[in-house]
Protein backbone atom coordinates (compact mmCIF):
# COMPACT_ATOMS: atom_id res chain seq x y z
CA UNK A 1 0.00 0.00 0.00
CA UNK A 2 2.72 2.60 0.80
CA UNK A 3 4.36 1.80 -2.56
CA UNK A 4 1.09 2.56 -4.34
CA UNK A 5 0.74 5.87 -2.47
CA UNK A 6 4.30 6.79 -3.38
CA UNK A 7 3.54 6.03 -7.02
CA UNK A 8 0.37 8.16 -6.94
CA UNK A 9 2.14 11.06 -5.24
CA UNK A 10 4.99 10.95 -7.75
CA UNK A 11 2.49 11.03 -10.64
CA UNK A 12 0.71 13.98 -9.03
CA UNK A 13 3.99 15.83 -8.56
CA UNK A 14 4.97 15.32 -12.20
CA UNK A 15 1.57 16.32 -13.61
CA UNK A 16 1.21 19.94 -14.74
CA UNK A 17 -1.11 22.23 -12.78
CA UNK A 18 -4.52 22.55 -14.39
CA UNK A 19 -4.81 26.24 -13.44
CA UNK A 20 -2.36 28.92 -12.29
CA UNK A 21 -2.26 29.23 -8.51
CA UNK A 22 -0.29 32.48 -8.37
CA UNK A 23 -3.48 34.53 -8.89
CA UNK A 24 -5.67 32.54 -6.51
CA UNK A 25 -5.58 35.01 -3.61
CA UNK A 26 -6.37 38.16 -5.67
CA UNK A 27 -9.24 36.28 -7.32
CA UNK A 28 -10.69 35.29 -3.96
CA UNK A 29 -10.41 38.85 -2.59
CA UNK A 30 -12.04 40.31 -5.70
CA UNK A 31 -15.00 37.94 -5.26
CA UNK A 32 -15.30 38.92 -1.58
CA UNK A 33 -15.23 42.62 -2.48
CA UNK A 34 -17.88 42.09 -5.16
CA UNK A 35 -20.12 40.28 -2.67
CA UNK A 36 -19.69 43.16 -0.19
CA UNK A 37 -20.63 45.73 -2.82
CA UNK A 38 -23.71 43.78 -3.86
CA UNK A 39 -25.01 43.25 -0.30
CA UNK A 40 -27.84 45.65 0.61
CA UNK A 41 -26.66 47.79 3.51
CA UNK A 42 -30.16 48.88 4.55
CA UNK A 43 -31.19 45.33 5.36
CA UNK A 44 -28.17 44.89 7.63
CA UNK A 45 -28.93 48.08 9.53
CA UNK A 46 -32.56 47.03 9.85
CA UNK A 47 -31.58 43.77 11.51
CA UNK A 48 -29.17 45.58 13.81
CA UNK A 49 -31.81 48.10 14.83
CA UNK A 50 -34.34 45.34 15.50
CA UNK A 51 -31.81 43.43 17.58
CA UNK A 52 -30.92 46.55 19.59
CA UNK A 53 -34.59 47.28 20.24
CA UNK A 54 -35.19 43.71 21.39
CA UNK A 55 -32.18 43.84 23.73
CA UNK A 56 -33.30 47.15 25.23
CA UNK A 57 -36.81 45.80 25.77
CA UNK A 58 -35.46 42.66 27.43
CA UNK A 59 -33.18 44.74 29.66
CA UNK A 60 -36.00 47.04 30.69
CA UNK A 61 -38.25 44.08 31.45
CA UNK A 62 -35.55 42.33 33.49
CA UNK A 63 -34.82 45.55 35.38
CA UNK A 64 -38.50 46.00 36.19
CA UNK A 65 -38.77 42.45 37.46
CA UNK A 66 -35.69 42.88 39.63
CA UNK A 67 -37.02 46.15 41.04
CA UNK A 68 -40.40 44.60 41.82
CA UNK A 69 -38.89 41.87 44.00
CA UNK A 70 -39.00 42.43 47.72
CA UNK A 71 -35.93 43.45 49.67
CA UNK A 72 -36.12 40.23 51.72
CA UNK A 73 -34.13 38.48 48.97
CA UNK A 74 -31.21 40.86 49.40
CA UNK A 75 -28.30 39.52 51.45
CA UNK A 76 -27.78 43.02 52.89
CA UNK A 77 -31.38 43.55 54.06
CA UNK A 78 -31.94 44.22 57.75
CA UNK A 79 -34.46 41.40 58.18
CA UNK A 80 -32.86 38.81 55.92
CA UNK A 81 -33.72 35.34 57.17
CA UNK A 82 -30.39 33.88 56.12
CA UNK A 83 -28.12 36.68 57.37
CA UNK A 84 -25.20 35.35 59.44
CA UNK A 85 -26.16 37.54 62.40
CA UNK A 86 -29.72 36.16 62.36
CA UNK A 87 -28.50 32.58 62.17
CA UNK A 88 -25.97 33.10 64.98
CA UNK A 89 -28.50 34.81 67.27
CA UNK A 90 -30.98 31.94 67.00
CA UNK A 91 -28.38 29.52 68.38
CA UNK A 92 -28.30 31.19 71.84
Amino acid sequence: MPDRLDLLFSRLREAPADRPLDQLEPTVWSRIDAARRDAPRDAVWGWRAALAAMMLTTGAFAGGVAAAQSEENSPFAIHAALAPSTLLESGR
